[in-house]
């Protein structure tokens, strides 16, 4: 993958608020450098935003509270478009939930994304750990591909989630 395609920015470490906006501030003096156009720098700046909330609030501790598996960030671009790749611990148990949102998600028409965006965030509420929910639906929604993952089992409990997200440098 990184002999096609260049890569602007590779994070392997604990991911929290404050290494957060360390990276956004990073992703977007790699993305100015780059000499991407503003409109996709947004799009990809709140795409990431979204990518790394997902890490924060829903990456999974250990007993102690740590994180024994470093997260990851990869952010690059191929000849059309930028990828972003995310990597977290996920509990096992949350697997099948986490994989009908994505497959519901990937089954809709970009086109309607907007009315379906705007229907679930008046039904949303929010979740214990400050979510509405949306983060997903809105990376779909603002990258316009569909969203692609992989799972590798780490134990019984545990497996490692990679998020993969393609920003289409032009949009429909």
């Amino acid at each position: 993958m990184m002999s096609d395609n260049e890569l602007l920015l590779a994070y392997r470490d604990h991911i929290t608020e404050t290494t957060v906006q360390q990276l956004l501030s990073l992703t977007e003096m790699k993305l100015l450098q780059s000499g991407e156009e503003k409109k996709l720098r947004k799009r990809v700046f709140n795409i990431l935003v979204e990518c790394l909330q997902n890490i924060v609030n829903h990456g999974e501790v250990n007993s102690n509270g740590e994180k024994e598996v470093a997260s990851l960030l990869l952010l690059g671009r191929t000849a059309s478009d930028i990828f972003i790749i995310t990597g977290n611990r996920i509990l096992n148990s949350k697997i099948s939930s986490l994989e009908a949102k994505i497959k519901e998600i990937n089954a809709w028409e970009h086109e309607d994304m907007r009315d379906i965006y705007s229907d679930r965030l008046g039904k949303s509420t929010y979740s214990e750990k400050g979510g509405a929910g949306l983060g997903l639906l809105d990376i779909y929604k603002r990258s316009g591909n569909k969203l692609a993952y992989s799972l590798a089992k780490i134990d019984e409990d545990v497996s490692f989630l990679s998020l993969h997200v393609t920003v289409k440098s032009e949009t429909d």
